[in-house]
């Protein structure tokens, strides 16, 4: 008691302090602190909308005018800068032209240039023009926004194909792997768009490159269904050995050792393939052609047998019966019979072992 009133009287801890700068490391320098305000943002930004003493003007599509400042073009794109040494000056206006986009996505490129700043509605409008031009400019700061944007939700069964040649051709890997899942998971659908039509007689390798890796990962989910399965069977073996043993060894309700006081009103039997399992003994023991191959339940009764013994290390005084008889019997089999029970016993011993560490796993998370 003592000890929770003295804890309850010490007084929280002070918040910590607010990010005011972002630390960047530079080779051979001391750590320096950068801060831009809003305000700084918001000058760079009337720069770009008013115009004021630009040098450049970049004619678009629709033959009209993007107004910019050499200095801040080249700086911020090397690209450009390359465009723009190469480029003629006409009564102190150097002209330059940016074809096939649209005259809002060079403004809303430049603009980004300037402040990195962006209408959402805009960037949503124009994203597939703004990648290409980011890419084709090198500004990776754009190309990060717009590669972002489309990975959070923006991508459609429409329009994953178009982005796909798109991020293929601009170097977005991440992007290229997000469209590709996107077609294998919904590749019906998907086939049957105009774009799918479209890349087919454009680019018939892609189609191929995509209908390949929906083949491959079919293959793979069938064969991870089919571990599964196969482990689930190996479980069942597993939990089947377990009921024998109890059955042979403690008794269960209505079976058991003839040296076992039963009691059939016993609570439910924690053994799952107990009460399957009570049922193919009975029948085991009554049935009139009891021999191997001659009953198909009794054929699986006698496999059981079989199994448990060559998994029993304690013959000698185990309980199940004819388990000693099986271990003699083994030193009389063929060698491919010797591998198949072999593997077998892996196999059921590796489903155990595994159910026994995700239960242990289980229990120290809780």
């Amino acid at each position: 008691m003592s000890s929770v009133s003295h804890n309850s009287n010490i007084p929280r801890p002070p918040p910590l302090p607010s990010k005011i700068c972002i630390r960047t490391k530079y080779s051979k320098r001391l750590l320096e602190c950068i801060f831009v305000p809003n305000e700084t943002k918001d000058m760079w930004d009337k720069l770009f909308k008013d115009g004021y003493e630009a040098d450049v003007c970049i004619i678009t599509e629709d033959k009209s005018c993007v107004l910019a400042h050499s200095n801040v073009l080249s700086i911020a794109s090397p690209v450009l800068g390359n465009v723009l040494r190469l480029s003629k000056v006409k009564h102190g206006m150097r002209y330059i032209k940016i074809r096939g986009i649209p005259h809002g996505a060079v403004s809303v490129f430049i603009r980004f240039l300037y402040s990195s700043c962006y209408e959402e509605e805009e960037l949503q409008k124009f994203v597939l023009h703004l990648l290409v031009l980011s890419h084709s400019y090198s500004v990776p700061a754009l190309k990060r926004v717009c590669i972002c944007l489309l990975e959070q939700g923006w991508l459609t069964r429409e329009n994953v194909i178009d982005v796909l040649q798109l991020a293929r051709n601009c170097d977005a890997p991440r992007l290229v792997f997000i469209c590709v899942r996107m077609v294998v998971k919904n590749f019906k659908s998907i086939s049957s768009t105009e774009g799918w039509k479209v890349m087919k007689h454009a680019n018939p390798a892609l189609e191929q490159e995509l209908v390949e890796s929906v083949v491959e990962a079919d293959t793979r989910r069938h064969g991870r269904q089919r571990k599964m399965e196969e482990k689930k069977v190996y479980l069942q073996l597993y939990e089947a050995m377990e009921a024998l043993l109890h059955i042979c060894k403690d008794g269960c309700r209505t079976i058991g050792p003839h040296d076992k006081v039963l009691k059939a009103s016993l609570v439910t039997c924690n053994f799952p393939a107990c009460k399957g399992l009570e049922t193919l003994v009975r029948h085991f023991s009554n049935c009139k052609t009891r021999v191997p191959g001659g009953c198909v339940h009794c054929k699986r009764m006698w496999q059981l047998l079989e199994l448990h013994s060559r998994m029993c290390n304690e013959p000698d005084s185990c309980k199940v019966p004819l388990c000693r008889h099986f271990k003699e019997k083994m030193q009389q089999q063929s060698k491919k019979d010797e591998t198949k029970w072999k593997l077998l016993v892996s196999k059921v011993i590796a489903a155990k072992n595994a159910v026994g560490s995700f239960s242990s796993r289980q229990s120290g998370l809780l």
